[in-house]
């Protein structure tokens, strides 16, 4: 049993410095009207609320992800970073699993 536990510490630890890592310091494309600071990833508006806790990362790219006749989905939306999908790519049309945790770097403004 302890060893279990040892391993479920292990694991979580992992996946949160994974969830971590993928903060990027780089250049911000915020277009809400909160302040963050600068090279910081952008803020959340605040009608965002609850959003990804109910939806996930899913929520997130229904809106800013692309697909095969939009980038972003919702003309409106932020365009999320080539950098932030699989293999670095547009054209894997899903997001890199280290950036699925959006709220970890894009706190609510």
């Amino acid at each position: 049993m302890r060893k279990i536990a040892t391993i479920a510490v292990a694991a979580a630890l992992a996946l949160t410095l994974g969830a971590l890592a993928g903060c990027s310091a780089g250049t911000s494309t915020s277009t809400t009207t909160g302040a963050a600071p600068e090279g910081a990833p952008s803020l959340m508006p605040a009608s965002h609320t609850g959003r990804f806790e109910s939806l996930g990362a899913s929520g997130c790219y229904g809106c800013h992800g692309a697909n095969e006749a939009a980038n972003p989905m919702l003309a409106q939306a932020t365009v999320v970073p080539e950098d932030h999908y699989a293999q670095g790519s547009y054209a894997t049309m899903s997001f890199d699993p280290v950036r699925e945790q959006c709220i970890t770097c894009h706190s609510q403004g």
